[in-house]
């Protein structure tokens, strides 16, 4: 974790603070998605060539590391003072970012989807589609260039994950899967798969992959299903299939295989299954009982679990052991990612700061917002050096934003 310090003190010194308060107020509908309930999602070593910003030696009785270690007392750091607390430095929040607001006046916007030249934005109006007028949900494309965000594709009832590719948008609306052609925005007359209907518990994906030269997706349905399917609709199958009140919730593809989270039932936890659905699904980790998000790093698996204060952001070794804990005292955590070595997730928030948090690597379990202002968790994904967020409010109090 200390090798991640200097991006943070980076982060803080290259940004100003301040935020963008958003309109309206959150959907009152009671599911987890609700912004105040449960969900809706550098390791490098020191570069540097200055030394640490003291004078004197480390308080330690240690030698100096000789270069296996990133701090030696009078070893060389990556040009300015630590921010963590090993060597007596001070462990400061850093600094809060404004954000900068790319489509505004939206109805619950949820998950995000990116190609080379446009963003895709899942509108689904509603959080409670049983309600008799839900609203009709919509995806939204606008440009990565700039502009106005425009109706793409229309007819769904509450529209969370989805996907792209070079002809197709894919879209996890309650009533199915759907394929929707990307030139002319039109959603075929029959969804892919017509069994997905539990989406609004949220934790729900729609990953592209390739399998024996086929394009294909593979869909966490945050009911008890994980599903294969191709993209034109053939060689359904069931890669897991739990018992009636499991669930699985965020999934990735890593290779050959497909990592996913299981909640309730009689053995949640942490799986990995064959892309192929050659083997079933194998039990990997037992400890992580209430997972709601997913994310793989190089080495760790970092997920999401829990709500209404109890809540937690874990990483996972790849290669085993035991989970270490980057954030606690939670509402609801989703989607974390890492950008430049520094984690950052989604919190259930309604109309906070708080909804976009970043990890505070000198202070384990600790995390701090990033600045801007909107109701969480909604969708989060990383676009090179930027963080793209929606800011899931109902009414016309919804936005898309980047941070920086």
């Amino acid at each position: 974790m200390k090798r991640t310090l200097l991006s943070v003190l980076l982060l803080a010194v290259a940004c100003s603070s301040g935020s963008s308060p958003q309109p309206g107020r959150p959907d009152a509908g009671g599911t987890e998605d609700s912004g105040t309930g449960g969900d809706d999602a550098g390791v490098t070593e020191d570069g540097g060539t200055e030394p640490d910003g003291g004078t004197e030696p480390d308080g330690g009785t240690e030698p100096s590391d000789a270069g296996t270690e990133d701090d030696a007392g009078t070893g060389v750091d990556g040009g300015s003072t630590d921010a963590g607390t090993a060597d007596g430095g001070v462990c400061e929040a850093p600094a809060g970012q404004t954000g900068t607001e790319l489509a505004t006046r939206l109805n619950t916007p949820r998950r995000l989807a990116l190609d080379a030249t446009d963003l895709y934005i899942s509108e689904s109006h509603s959080l409670n589609p049983q309600q008799p007028t839900p609203g009709a949900g919509q995806v939204l494309k606008l440009s990565r260039s700039g502009g106005t965000a425009a109706p793409f594709a229309s007819g769904f009832r509450a529209p969370d994950a989805i996907a792209v590719d070079a002809t197709s948008v894919y879209v996890l609306d309650l009533d199915g899967l759907w394929r929707v052609d990307k030139a002319t925005g039109k959603r075929g007359d029959l969804p892919i798969d017509a069994t997905l209907n539990n989406v609004t518990v949220g934790g729900t994906e729609v990953l592209r992959a390739t399998l024996s030269g086929r394009d294909v997706l593979v869909v966490a349905t945050g009911n008890r299903w994980l599903l294969r399917v191709d993209t034109d609709g053939n060689n359904r199958q069931e890669l897991y299939a739990g018992p009636s009140a499991a669930r699985v919730r965020g999934a990735r593809v890593v290779g050959t295989d497909v990592w996913f989270l299981v909640t309730g039932g009689t053995t949640p936890g942490l799986y990995r299954v064959p892309l192929d659905g050659s083997a079933s699904a194998e039990h990997r980790d037992a400890t992580v009982t209430q997972g709601s998000s997913l994310e793989v790093t190089p080495t760790h698996f970092l997920i999401t679990e829990g709500s209404g204060g109890t809540g937690r952001l874990l990483e996972l070794p790849r290669g085993g052991g035991t989970a270490g804990v980057l954030a606690e005292g939670l509402q609801g955590p989703m989607f974390p990612v890492e950008l430049n070595g520094v984690v950052y997730f989604k919190e259930s928030r309604a109309d906070s700061a708080d909804f976009l948090r970043r990890v505070r690597p000198c202070a384990p379990g600790t995390s701090d917002p990033v600045g801007p202002s909107g109701t969480g968790p909604g969708g989060l994904l990383v676009d090179g050096e930027t963080l793209l967020y929606t800011s899931q409010e109902s009414g016309t109090g919804g936005a898309v934003g980047r941070v920086p």
